[in-house]
């Protein structure tokens, strides 16, 4: 049996390039390691979110290549291709007149998955996320809160088994206290499951909590990639020390208030 490539996502000197010469990503080379978590952080507009539909192939590179599993993405039918990754974005993007049990079977379904492999796996997605499969598989997407329409969502993006999951800002329409019980659950799926994760996030604290690794972004650029340790105690330049203040002043207010 051939054994998967140990990198499951790499982009080499990756390009995009809108009309009047309005260049998004500038050159951009990253990888991710299988079981791992990379966030791409950075301000609004600093070319995250573009990585991720280059990945996905919702946008065409304008230059550079993306290797998925060892395969380049441009070579693969770009259906495919989303189908074979899970995808979850801010605000969760249930679809409003499906079910919850809907919104999970899309993709197994999509796939070509009998009747009987989809609500099995449904069932066990819905449970996965802690939520009640006979509670909450007929409901509707608006009767939901925010914290379980985004379980739902993490559930649908995982259903068809990818090794991928791409995540944009996933937690940040969420309360505070809400949003930090997701994200814990989130992690202990990721161990559980041993999917690789991309996420992008304009919240650095969240990054440095999450992420194995963390990509920090500057006008398409990747200007620092490291651990979270690592940038904490070397940040590159005055843009990353600046986006690692926050967290920092959050931990001295906390450390004084405690004190």
């Amino acid at each position: 049996m051939i054994e998967p490539p140990t990198t499951v996502l790499e982009a080499r000197q990756v390009t995009k390039t809108y009309p009047g010469d309005i260049r998004a990503v500038a050159g951009v080379d990253l990888s991710l390691e299988r079981g791992q978590l990379l966030a791409l952080a950075g301000s609004s507009g600093c070319g995250k979110t573009t990585m991720l539909k280059l990945i996905n192939r919702l946008e065409e590179t304008s230059g550079g290549s993306i290797l998925y599993e060892g395969q380049d993405i441009a070579t693969l039918d770009p259906v495919v291709l989303r189908r074979s990754m899970g995808w979850v974005m801010q605000g969760d993007g249930l679809f409003p007149h499906y079910t919850v049990a809907g919104n999970v079977a899309i993709v197994p379904r999509l796939l070509g998955w009998d009747e009987a492999a989809v609500t099995a796996r449904v069932r066990e997605m819905l449970e996965l996320v802690r939520l009640d499969y006979a509670e909450f598989a007929g409901r509707y997407p608006d009767a939901l809160s925010g914290g379980q329409r985004q379980r739902v969502g993490f559930a649908r993006a995982l259903a068809g088994k990818p090794d991928l999951l791409l995540m944009d800002e996933p937690f940040g329409a969420l309360d505070p206290i809400t949003r930090d019980g997701l994200q814990q659950d989130f992690m202990a799926l990721q161990t559980q499951l041993g999917f690789s994760t991309l996420m992008v996030t304009h919240d650095m604290a969240e990054a440095l909590i999450m992420a194995d690794r963390v990509a920090v972004m500057r006008d398409g650029l990747i200007v620092q990639s490291g651990t979270p340790g690592e940038l904490l105690k070397s940040p590159a330049d005055d843009y990353v020390a600046a986006l690692l203040e926050t967290p920092r002043r959050q931990m001295r207010r906390i450390a004084e208030l405690e004190a």
